[in-house]
C-alpha cells in the first residue's frame, strides 16, 4: 500500500509563522481527508539555518575536494568553526517547531492514525513557494524518521503537465533509457567516479551519453536532441546565493563561456521536457538554487534532485552510487532517494546533516520514475512453462505447431500487407505467415518500436484466427501503453481463441471485478486444456481465491495447496493460503506460509506487496502467541 500527503505551507515566513498549513492525505490516488493546522513563528529556525549554511560553505571554502566552486577572490565574512553544534540546535529547534500542538495536534497525530503501518510507502510533497523552506533540514521531522519508507519531497504551489511529443499511450518512445551525463568543471573534485557508477549500474542495458566539459552551447545542442533524454545527470562545480536562488553551474575550465544558468538553457530544457525528459539529477553544491530557478522561470518539472547545501566530494559519490544502485533495484525513485540518504548517515560525525543535504523536488501530478518503465527493464525473456503467468510481461513465441521460419524486416515492413491477402486466400500458408509476422512483432517490441509491433500483432491475428499468441502479445502492449480497453479486448481475443495464459489472466480480471461464477467457468476451461504447470498453477490459485472469498475455506485449501505444489514460486498463493488457514483458527500453521509469502513476493507487483505489507503485520503477532 502506499499513501501520499500534499503538505501545504500557504503564505507566511519565519517572522510571521504559517497560519493556513494543509495536509491533504491520499491512499492510491484518492483524496481520503484533509487537515487543517498552523506553525508558529520560528526565528530561531531561520538563524540557525543560515548559520548552518554558512559554516558548511566555510567548511567546504576549506577543502580541496568540494563540489562548491572556490572563487579566486572569494572570501567569507562569518567563521562558523562548530559546525555539528549548530546543527545539533538548528535539528533541536526544528522539532520544537514541528511539535507545537497546532501542528502536531491538528495534522501530524491525524496523519499517523490514518498510516498505521510504519513500513507503509508515503510520499510528502511540500508545498511552498519558499525555496528557504525547502533547505531545511526535513529529514529531522520525527514522522519522517519513524516512518521508515516515508520522503519529504519538495514541491511549488503552482504546477501542470507539460504535453509529451512522440508518445503512444503516454509513453514518449525516442528517449526512453537514454541518460545524459554532463561532466562540468572537475578542478580538486573526481567526477569520474560518478560516471563510472551509473556505468556501473546502468550501463549494460540503458543509452548512456557522456558530455565532457562542454561549452553552453554544446550543452543546448544535447538538450534539443531530437531523440530526446529521460535523464539529465550533472555532476560537477555548482553554487547559488545565500538564499537558496540563482543557481550557477560551473561546466567546464575555460577563462570564458564556463558557466550557465537555468536562464541559459531553460529552452532546451523546455524541450527536452515534451520529447520524454522526467528526471534531472545535479549532483554538485548548492544546486537547490537551480530547482528554485526552475519554478521562477515556469518550467514544468520533471523529478529533480539537488543538493540543499555544499557538499564535500565523496559524499555526493557515495550519494550517486547508492542512489543507482538502488534505482537499478527498482526501487520507486522517492524511496531510492530515502534509501540513499540512509546510506549518508554514517557520515554525520564527519560532516553534520550529510544525510540531508541531497533533496527530491517534484510535483504531485507527475509519476515518480522507476527504473522498470526505463529501457534497461523491458524485461522480454524466452517464455518458459513452470512460470505462473499471473502477470506475463513478455511476449508469446509461436509454439512448434508449424514448422517455423523467418523474413528479413525491411522486405517484411514493404510486403506484409500483400502477404496478407494471399495468405488469407491460402490457408495451408496462413499458420505459417502469422507465426513469422508475430515473431517480426515480438522483435520489434523488443526495440520498442511499438507502432510496428501492434500492426505485427494484429495483422498475425487476422491471418491466423486459431491462435491467441499474438492478440496476448497484443494485450501486453496495450497494457504497456496505458491502453486499457485495447488490452481487455486483445485479452478476451485470446481467451477465445484458447491461449490458456490468457485464461489464467482473464479469470483474475474477472474475480476483481466481482464475477466469481464467470471466473469460475474460464478457469475450468483453463485446467481442462492447458498442458502447462505453471498456468495450472496460476489457475487453482485463481480458484482457491474465489472459493476464500465465498468462505468455501476447505475447498480453497485443497486449490491453493494444489497450485503451491505446481510451482514453487506462487506468493499470491502462500499468501492466500495463509488467510485461509486463519480464518480456519490455525494461525500457527498460517506463519509458515506467511514467512514463504515475505521469501518470493515482488513489492513492485501491486497484488504482491499487499501480501508483504500483511505478512509483516501477521508475523510479528503470530510469534507473540507461540
Amino acid at each position: 500500500m502506499s499513501s501520499t500527503v500534499i503538505l501545504a505551507l500557504g503564505s507566511g515566513d519565519f517572522q510571521k509563522g504559517f497560519s493556513c498549513v494543509t495536509a491533504e492525505f491520499k491512499k492510491q490516488g484518492e483524496t481520503v481527508a484533509k487537515y487543517l493546522g498552523s506553525l508558529l513563528p520560528a526565528p530561531e529556525v531561520d538563524e540557525l539555518h543560515k548559520r548552518w549554511k554558512v559554516s558548511c560553505r566555510a567548511t567546504q571554502h576549506h577543502r580541496s575536494s568540494s563540489r562548491i566552486k572556490i572563487k579566486p577572490a572569494g572570501k567569507t565574512n562569518i567563521s562558523e568553526d562548530k559546525p555539528n553544534i549548530i546543527y545539533e540546535g538548528l535539528k533541536k529547534e526544528m522539532n520544537k517547531w514541528l511539535s507545537a500542538d497546532e501542528f502536531y495536534r491538528k495534522i501530524e497525530v491525524k496523519l499517523r492514525t490514518e498510516i498505521s503501518n510504519r513500513d507503509e510507502l508515503v510520499e510528502i510533497f511540500l508545498e511552498c513557494n519558499n525555496s528557504e523552506i525547502w533547505q531545511l533540514p526535513w529529514d529531522v521531522w520525527q514522522f519522517r524518521e519513524d516512518y521508515n519508507n516515508c520522503e519529504i519531497i519538495g514541491s511549488s504551489p503552482e504546477y501542470k503537465k507539460t504535453p509529451q511529443e512522440a508518445m503512444i499511450g503516454g509513453i514518449p518512445l525516442g528517449s526512453r533509457g537514454r541518460i545524459l551525463c554532463v561532466l562540468g568543471n572537475s578542478q580538486g573534485i573526481d567526477v569520474s567516479k560518478d560516471a563510472t557508477e551509473i556505468t556501473k549500474y546502468l550501463g549494460d542495458s540503458c543509452d548512456l551519453q557522456f558530455l565532457q566539459e562542454p561549452n553552453s552551447q554544446e550543452l543546448r545542442n544535447q538538450l534539443f536532441d531530437d531523440k530526446g533524454w529521460q535523464v539529465l545527470f550533472y555532476a560537477g562545480h555548482s553554487d547559488s546565493d545565500i538564499n537558496g536562488a540563482n543557481g550557477l553551474l560551473y561546466i567546464n575550465q575555460e577563462v570564458a563561456d564556463n558557466t550557465v544558468t537555468v536562464q541559459d538553457f531553460k529552452e532546451g530544457l523546455k524541450r527536452a521536457i515534451v520529447k520524454g525528459l522526467e528526471l534531472l539529477i545535479f549532483n554538485s553544491c548548492s544546486s537547490m538554487g537551480i530547482a528554485a530557478d526552475l519554478v521562477t522561470e515556469g518550467i514544468s518539472l520533471p523529478s529533480v534532485i539537488v543538493m540543499r547545501a555544499p557538499i564535500p566530494d565523496f559524499i555526493a559519490q557515495e550519494f550517486v552510487k547508492s542512489l543507482f544502485r538502488y534505482l537499478a533495484l527498482k526501487e520507486p525513485l522517492f524511496l531510492a532517494v530515502r534509501k540513499a540518504k540512509n546510506d549518508l548517515l554514517r557520515y554525520e560525525n564527519q560532516f553534520p546533516g550529510a544525510s540531508g543535504i541531497p533533496m527530491l523536488c517534484q510535483h504531485p501530478t507527475f509519476e515518480g520514475l522507476k527504473l522498470l518503465e526505463l529501457k534497461c527493464d523491458r524485461p522480454f525473456a524466452a517464455p518458459t512453462d513452470d512460470v505462473a503467468p499471473v502477470k506475463r510481461s513478455y511476449p508469446v513465441g509461436n509454439r512448434p505447431n508449424h514448422p517455423q521460419f523467418t523474413i528479413p524486416t525491411k522486405f517484411m515492413q514493404r510486403t506484409s500487407i500483400s502477404l496478407a491477402g494471399l495468405a488469407i486466400g491460402y490457408p495451408l500458408i496462413g499458420p505459417h505467415l502469422a507465426s513469422a509476422i508475430n515473431t517480426f512483432g515480438i522483435e520489434n517490441h523488443r526495440n520498442n518500436q511499438f507502432l510496428i509491433a501492434k500492426v505485427s500483432y494484429n495483422l498475425a491475428a487476422s491471418i491466423n484466427p486459431t491462435n491467441g499468441e499474438s492478440s496476448y502479445n497484443l494485450s501486453l502492449l496495450c497494457d504497456q501503453l496505458n491502453e486499457d480497453e485495447c488490452a481487455r479486448e486483445a485479452m478476451k481475443q485470446a481467451v477465445w481463441r484458447g491461449l490458456p495464459e490468457a485464461y489464467a489472466q482473464i479469470s483474475r480480471s474477472l474475480i476483481i471485478k466481482n464475477k466469481p461464477e464467470s471466473a469460475l467457468k474460464v478457469i475450468g476451461m483453463c485446467l481442462e486444456q492447458t498442458q502447462f504447470d505453471g498456468v495450472k498453477s496460476a489457475c487453482f490459485k485463481n480458484r482457491g481465491w474465489v472459493r476464500l472469498n465465498q468462505k468455501r475455506y476447505d475447498a480453497a485449501e485443497t486449490d491453493l495447496r494444489k497450485a503451491i505444489s505446481l510451482s514453487n514460486k506462487t506468493p499470491e498463493a502462500q499468501c492466500l493460503l495463509a488467510q485461509v488457514l486463519e480464518a480456519k483458527g490455525k494461525p500457527q500453521e498460517a506463519l509458515t506460509h506467511w514467512q514463504e509469502t515475505l521469501k518470493s513476493a515482488n513489492p513492485s507487483i501491486p497484488e504482491q506487496d499487499e501480501c508483504i505489507q500483511m505478512a509483516k503485520e501477521r508475523l510479528p503477532i503470530i510469534g507473540k502467541s507461540q
